[in-house]
């Protein structure tokens, strides 16, 4: 009987770690959402301004219905609203110079870095 003491311990400590994870993981799964939309919309806005240079206006439709998920989760987020999404991704890409923003008559225009 006492030789199943450590089994038991084991069996505690692994279901203590994997209850532990996915508590980190739940918590923290709103920011991980939120960071691969954010890939996924840089990815997308970069893809399409290497077609050329392209306003504001224009680039909502590229980042409108974007979605993201992690695998075996049935959470997903999603841009309903791409003007506002837009207006926090584009500062950002700027600020890393990923893309450069130039005014041209009246209007702002976006184009990738030439590097």
């Amino acid at each position: 009987m006492l030789h199943y003491i450590p089994y038991v311990l084991l069996f505690a400590l692994a279901t203590a770690l994997i209850y532990g994870w996915g508590m980190w993981r739940s918590a923290r799964q709103k920011q991980d959402l939120s960071n691969m939309l954010s890939a996924k919309g840089i990815s997308k806005i970069r893809k399409a301004l290497k077609k050329g240079p392209m306003s504001r206006k224009d680039l909502e439709p590229v980042v409108s219905g974007l979605t993201a998920r992690q695998p075996f989760s049935s959470e997903q987020i999603g841009v309903t609203e791409p003007g506002k999404f837009l207006d926090s991704l584009l500062p950002y890409m700027v600020r890393q110079k990923m893309i450069t923003e130039n005014r041209e008559g009246g209007q702002t225009i976006y184009e990738l870095n030439k590097k």
